[in-house]
C-alpha cells in the first residue's frame, strides 16, 4: 500500500509541477513551482488516488474515481483558499492524469507478471 501511495505522491508532484508551470511566468524557479497551491493540491489528490488504487482492482474504476477525487480535492481547495483557477476543470484534468498513470502502472505490472509466469513455464518444458 505504501508503494502505491508513494507512486501517487510522485505522480501528483510531477503533474502539479506541470500544471503550475502552465500558469506561472517564465522566470519562475522549480522551488517556487513546488511551493504553489496547485502542486500541493495535486500531491494530496495523488495520495487519495493512491489509496483508492490500492483498494480497487479495476483500471476503469480507478480512472473514473480519480477524476472525481481530483474534482472534490480542487473544489475543497477553492473553498478554503479562494484560489480560483477553475477548480472543477483543473481537478478533472489532474484526476484524469493521475488515473491514467495508475491504469498504466497496473497494466504494465500485470503484463510483467504474465510474462514472468510464461518464462517460468517455458523453462519447465511448456512450449507455446
Amino acid at each position: 500500500m505504501i508503494q502505491k501511495i508513494i507512486t501517487g505522491i510522485l505522480s501528483g508532484f510531477l503533474i502539479g509541477l506541470f500544471v503550475s508551470s502552465i500558469f506561472s511566468s517564465k522566470e519562475t524557479t522549480i522551488l517556487e513551482l513546488f511551493l504553489t497551491k496547485i502542486t500541493a493540491t495535486s500531491i494530496i489528490t495523488g495520495v487519495f488516488c493512491g489509496i483508492f488504487y490500492h483498494l480497487s482492482k479495476s483500471k476503469l474504476k480507478v480512472f473514473l474515481v480519480s477524476i472525481v477525487i481530483g474534482i472534490i480535492t480542487f473544489y475543497v481547495k477553492y473553498l478554503i483558499t479562494g484560489h480560483h483557477f477553475d477548480p472543477i476543470t483543473m481537478g478533472a484534468f489532474v484526476g484524469a492524469m493521475l488515473g491514467g498513470t495508475f491504469a498504466i502502472v497496473r497494466k504494465v505490472t500485470h503484463s510483467l507478471k504474465i510474462y514472468n509466469r510464461l518464462q517460468r513455464h517455458r523453462k519447465k518444458g511448456f512450449k507455446n
